[in-house]
């Protein structure tokens, strides 16, 4: 039985993939620092946990004892706050896939499936961004991930390393309660909280040149993410590949519509208020699936109702 070890592995995405792996027939080590990650997503699921900080290389290096692959998803990730403070994004981000790497190259592990992000690309008018498209971080987060991506792919050049950058859109969903999205920075969450705190959910600038004047988005569900994950994984397995692949829905929802299925949902009239806008956000960005549907056979299940749904069952669970 293959074991997988999964860096990030108790965050809310890391837990979806996490879960899937073992129900798939993998061993699962978890290796996490318990910033974002929380207890109640791997207490009584998983047994095999380490406690670390991607900043600590001899720790990775100790992690990837037995380690056929990994699947790296530990980041810092608040686009905001990385324009504020990009040296902690640097540090952490870069500096953290250069230790991972060091590790594996320790350990001789040789396959990967890395966590990347659709903030690498360009503002787009295009109805779909394709992997080709010019990428030009908007903020000092989407540049980790693109310098990131580019370490893996050298070093799978130098040391016949087996890859497979994910570029994410937008997270939204949950498959179990005690998954359900804990982020600051997530729309749905954040609005969550708004409306816990009876505060209005805030909208970042109605002045963009899109339909209605928000930010347009490409939202997928974090359980058809986490089969993403299966799947790349299962590919970097077969055979020496060194790729990117973009992971959305391909279809595109505007803050303002975001919004209104989330009072649907709820039931209730968040009335949400329009301020400033936020440093480092483009103005669209709606993935084209065609390629890892092509080569990995992947293609979302979900539909908006079912995210948001899910996400409101999670938050209306914990908060009982």
């Amino acid at each position: 039985m293959k074991k997988v070890l999964v860096v990030g592995g108790a965050g809310y995405i890391g837990a979806h993939v996490s879960l899937l792996l073992q129900e798939s027939g993998y061993r699962v080590r978890i290796f996490d620092d318990f910033s974002n990650g929380l207890e109640r997503r791997v207490k009584g699921i998983f047994e095999d946990v380490i406690i670390g900080d991607v900043l600590d290389r001899d720790a990775l290096v100790s992690s990837m004892e037995d380690v056929d692959s990994v699947i790296h998803l530990a980041a810092k990730k608040a686009v905001g706050e990385s324009v504020s403070n990009p040296l902690k994004y640097y540090a952490n981000n870069v500096g953290g896939i250069l230790n991972l790497l060091g590790a594996m190259s320790y350990r001789g592990v040789k396959k990967i499936v890395f966590s990347s992000t659709a903030a690498v690309y360009a503002p787009s008018e295009k109805s779909a961004i394709e992997e080709s498209d010019p990428v030009i971080p908007f903020s000092p987060y989407g540049e980790t991930k693109l310098l990131s991506e580019k370490l893996i792919s050298k070093v799978a050049e130098a040391e016949e390393l087996s890859a497979i950058s994910l570029r994410y859109f937008n997270v939204v969903g949950s498959s179990r309660p005690e998954f359900g999205d804990n982020s600051k920075n997530n729309l749905v969450p954040k609005v969550f909280a708004a409306y816990k705190d009876s505060r209005r959910p805030e909208i970042y600038g109605d002045d963009y040149p899109t339909k209605d004047g928000t930010c347009i988005r490409d939202y997928i569900h974090v359980g058809d993410l986490a089969e993403a994950h299966l799947l790349a994984l299962k590919a970097v397995e077969s055979k020496r590949i060194d790729e990117v692949y973009n992971v959305g829905s391909g279809s595109g929802y505007s803050v303002k519509e975001m919004i209104e299925q989330i009072s649907i949902t709820m039931g209730v009239d968040l009335n949400p208020l329009v301020v400033g806008r936020r440093d480092g956000d483009s103005p669209q960005l709606i993935s084209s699936i065609t390629k890892i549907g092509r080569d990995l056979g992947w293609k979302p299940r979900s539909n908006l109702k079912e995210m948001i749904d899910s996400s409101w069952e999670a938050e209306k669970a914990l908060s009982q």
